[in-house]
């Protein structure tokens, strides 16, 4: 078992991690940091565990990274998710299993950044899987499954052929959803401490089970939307508009808010994409063609007043003007 350590070594090897996954060091803050290291044996314990995460993860997990410029509150509960990383017993490989880079590196079917993919399955259920996008099919004598286990995919269920009928099953990270001949989406959301799934319906139904409470079991009907954790669902909403255009390759804004069609952008874009909250209220409209995020990112700097930043092609800061 591991020896306990000062959770403030935990805290200041994130820091120390995010701010190399930002810039490289110059030769001053270089030896900063050795002498950090170098000065207690907790601070290289805290950095071994942290060399350990990115090893396994290959970067730090983007939805830990966050840049010098976002708000303080932000950053603050961004270094204490990693530090947690960092100090937990667990190990290491155990977290990176639960990222969208691992489960995307190890599923049966992918797609990358950017990536959508159209299949049929071998009942006749067409399949489409959106960006960064991992899952297995396993279909048996009692059950056509698909399980995700990160990104997004959509269903238009078929008539099981076989002499008896099987379920049509969803199985997410935080439980499942039963396919009622319906068409449907299904998305992994929030964070790596805190994920929850999203469910979209436009045709027919669906029932979704929460992993951890069977009771709380609701059903959605066409034309409505909710998310759900391993306990509780929540509350209905109307299906958005245009929430299939992603299966034609575009996005559909319509007084769409900058920041949540930048966050759009962010998934089908490797690197990250970041918004000042002075300019993420601003309502875009406008239809887009996701295969190209650079004209997106052009077309939207030409119509609003903001600018568009490129720090690196991997980098894009929105601000005002």
């Amino acid at each position: 078992m591991n020896a306990p350590f000062d959770a403030r070594a935990a805290l200041e090897a994130a820091q120390w991690l995010l701010r190399m996954q930002e810039a490289s060091l110059g030769d001053a803050e270089r030896r900063a940091f050795e002498a950090w290291r170098d000065s207690h044996p907790d601070h290289h314990e805290a950095w071994r565990r942290a060399e350990r995460l990115c090893q396994t993860l290959a970067i730090v997990p983007p939805a830990l990274r966050q840049p010098q410029h976002q708000p303080q509150e932000e950053r603050r509960r961004a270094l204490k998710q990693l530090a947690m990383l960092i100090a937990c017993t667990a190990p290491p490989l155990w977290l990176a299993s639960r990222s969208p880079w691992w489960q995307c590196r190890r599923a049966g079917i992918a797609t990358a950044t950017g990536e959508i993919r159209h299949l049929t399955l071998p009942d006749g259920t067409r399949l489409a899987l959106n960006t960064a996008t991992a899952i297995d099919v396993a279909f048996d004598d009692s059950t056509r499954l698909i399980v995700l286990h990160a990104g997004e995919i959509h269903l238009r269920s078929a008539p099981d052929p076989a002499t008896v009928p099987r379920p049509l099953l969803v199985r997410a990270g935080c439980g499942s959803v039963h396919a009622i001949g319906t068409r449907f989406a299904v998305r992994e959301e929030g964070s790596l401490c805190s994920p929850r799934t999203r469910v979209c319906v436009t045709q027919g139904a669906v029932e979704i089970v929460p992993s951890q409470d069977r009771q709380a079991a609701r059903i959605v009907a066409s034309g409505w939307q909710t998310s759900f954790d391993d306990t509780s669902v929540a509350e209905l909403a109307a299906a958005a508009a245009g929430s299939e255009a992603w299966l034609q390759g575009v996005l559909i804004a319509e007084r769409m808010p900058l920041g949540e069609v930048l966050a759009q952008v962010a998934r089908y874009r490797s690197g990250v994409v970041r918004c000042d909250p002075a300019v993420a209220r601003l309502p875009v409209d406008g239809i887009f063609q996701l295969n190209d995020t650079d004209r997106i990112l052009a077309l939207l700097q030409l119509s609003l007043p903001i600018r568009v930043s490129l720090r690196t092609p991997y980098w894009v800061s929105v601000g005002p003007a």
